[in-house]
């Protein structure tokens, strides 16, 4: 089938149109927000207050291993704000803003090393990720005995950010075709 409009580059790679980028990562900052929602109806079964998967993140994850960090951080930004607008709290959104801008940081840091996998970034991201919550939370409260929940936070950032590292990676191969590189 057809594929859109195509330019050729000084280089002779094809580049996809940017109305077609911007469409994939609306796409994928749609991705996010949902899965950020239903994550928040179901929230996990453990002693650890705001413990989630994370989900959400692998398509910010996406959009880094498709487009690059610009790209990516509009992903993380539109996901942010709509979620804290649409159903969180303006404390939701300063842990998720700081949270997030340590995941994609580290995500950013360890993007096209040979060594490092997508699952290698999300674990990174999501171990970062709860980090940040954590010193969000210690600023707020000014209450530096809540440093020590970052043991079991980050533990379960190795988990979960595997398994979002395992969502991104399936998820990878089929999305690689549109992005037009």
């Amino acid at each position: 089938g057809r594929r859109g409009p195509v330019k050729e580059g000084g280089s002779g790679m094809r580049e996809r149109s940017p109305v077609r980028r911007l469409v994939l990562c609306a796409l994928l900052a749609s991705g996010a927000l949902v899965l950020s929602y239903v994550e928040s109806l179901f929230p996990l079964p453990l002693p650890l207050p705001g413990a989630r998967l994370g989900l959400g993140n692998a398509m910010v994850l996406l959009a880094l291993l498709l487009f690059g960090l610009r790209e990516a951080a509009g992903v993380l930004a539109t996901k942010v704000l709509l979620s804290a607008l649409l159903f969180g709290t303006p404390l939701s959104l300063a842990y998720a803003a700081v949270g997030g801008a340590l995941s994609l940081s580290a995500m950013a840091l360890l993007n096209g090393r040979g060594s490092v996998t997508p699952i290698g970034q999300s674990v990174a991201g999501a171990v970062l990720h709860n980090a940040g919550q954590v010193l969000v939370a210690t600023a707020i409260t000014a209450t530096p005995e809540l440093l020590y929940y970052f043991t079991p936070l980050g533990l379960l950032g190795v988990l979960t950010g595997g398994l979002s590292g395992v969502a991104a990676k399936l998820c990878l191969d089929r999305l690689r075709p549109l992005q037009g590189r």
